[in-house]
């Protein structure tokens, strides 16, 4: 499965919790600082001692002094109201984390959160205590040190290394399709993928992202699938949240070439394959945006060794790689290789998105801009002409 080499991931630091390898394991350990009882008194002219120290604990931590914004009776009043805080609060408040830990376990969460801003707060605060950035990419590498908790899973690497960090986040977090015990139980034994019990209030719409090499997460954060707006990224692998906009995801290891899919795990097998269902692909085109184009599955295997070809001279580990392995390939003679027996409908649908790219054909080349003349140069099919706008 995905076998390149990313950069070294960097966990990132975190409290240790229990990595809850089987059913029935702790998520959190007792609350560490639970908001007094007074917190639920719900009328805005409350006042007294005991909410005192909930308003200026509240100011602290937003850089208010005592008279800036809201009333202390309008500060208590709001913090009492969970929705409230879970739509307005940092994930790394006390009255956040209170807010989750009382929250009942078969309820989802993701329900309430009223805004795109809100939802990435709550998946920030799920990496936070998640452990699956803690295990290493490689056999005898660390479990991410700092406070990742060392545990004999947290130390094992994934089989199918980073598609094992991507299928873990999503089988732990989904909100839909969730795995029947036949194929956890095969996820953990193949593929050494624990799912564990996770409660249905951290359950939200998570997604496999895939780029030619490499597998990584997306959530959707907004109502259009087909919108690329509509999700936010991250690295199961350190953490680390992105933006569609960002420089990130059009770098390195992920749509450098311009090409990803987003996709739901159907099912595990008995040889350790995984079976994923596409949900929407997305190309990037030549303003610099991704759009989302719709594929049947033989056009997305086609497009995808398209796109990673198209583009390979700016994967230099793939690229040198291929240089030592077939020596003499030129970029053109492979590009032939890699779209025979692909159909003429096929090239001309994806062109539209390729055009106003840039590419080189060899290592330091002058950059070229994709028109309609390059293209029907590289592709070397007499009819494709007839097709093209």
């Amino acid at each position: 499965m995905k076998s390149n080499t990313p950069a070294t991931p960097q966990p990132q630091h975190k409290p240790a919790t229990t990595f809850f390898p089987g059913a029935g394991a702790a998520f959190f350990g007792p609350a560490t600082a639970p908001a007094p009882a007074g917190l639920l008194q719900r009328t805005p002219e409350d006042t007294g001692d005991i909410h005192e120290g909930i308003a200026e604990e509240y100011r602290r931590s937003h850089g208010l002094t005592e008279g800036d914004g809201i009333s202390d009776a309008e500060i208590v009043y709001h913090l009492s109201d969970p929705v409230f805080v879970l739509n307005h609060e940092p994930h790394t408040s006390r009255a956040y984390a209170a807010t989750v830990n009382a929250w009942p376990g078969d309820r989802q969460i993701w329900p309430v959160l009223e805004s795109p801003s809100a939802k990435i707060i709550f998946l920030r605060f799920v990496l936070h205590f998640d452990q699956t950035n803690c295990r290493p990419y490689s056999t005898g590498g660390g479990s991410g040190g700092g406070s990742c908790e060392a545990t004999t899973t947290a130390l094992e690497t994934f089989r199918n290394v980073c598609q094992g960090f991507a299928t873990q986040m999503y089988t732990r977090y989904t909100a839909t399709d969730r795995m029947d015990a036949t194929t956890t139980g095969r996820l953990a034994s193949l593929g050494r993928i624990e799912v564990g019990e996770v409660p249905a209030k951290f359950h939200m719409p998570v997604l496999i992202a895939s780029v030619p090499g490499h597998a990584f997460n997306a959530v959707q954060i907004a109502d259009d699938a087909g919108d690329v707006q509509s999700y936010v990224f991250f690295e199961p692998q350190s953490d680390r949240v992105f933006m569609p906009d960002s420089a990130i995801l059009r770098s390195g290891m992920y749509a450098a070439a311009g090409y990803f899919e987003l996709s739901r795990l159907a099912g595990f097998n008995e040889a350790g394959q995984y079976n994923e269902t596409t949900t929407q692909t997305f190309l990037l085109n030549g303003s610099g945006a991704f759009t989302a184009i719709t594929l049947d599955p033989t056009q997305r295997i086609a497009v995808h060794h398209l796109m990673a070809n198209l583009f390979i001279v700016e994967d230099p580990a793939t690229w040198n790689l291929l240089l030592r392995n077939r020596p003499g390939i030129t970029f053109e003679s492979n590009l032939q290789e890699v779209i025979a027996g692909m159909p003429d409908a096929t090239l001309a649908l994806v062109f539209p998105y390729l055009n106003g790219r840039r590419l080189r054909r060899t290592t330091g080349g002058a950059m070229e801009t994709m028109d309609r003349a390059l293209f029907l140069q590289l592709m070397n099919r007499p009819d494709l002409a007839g097709l093209l706008p």
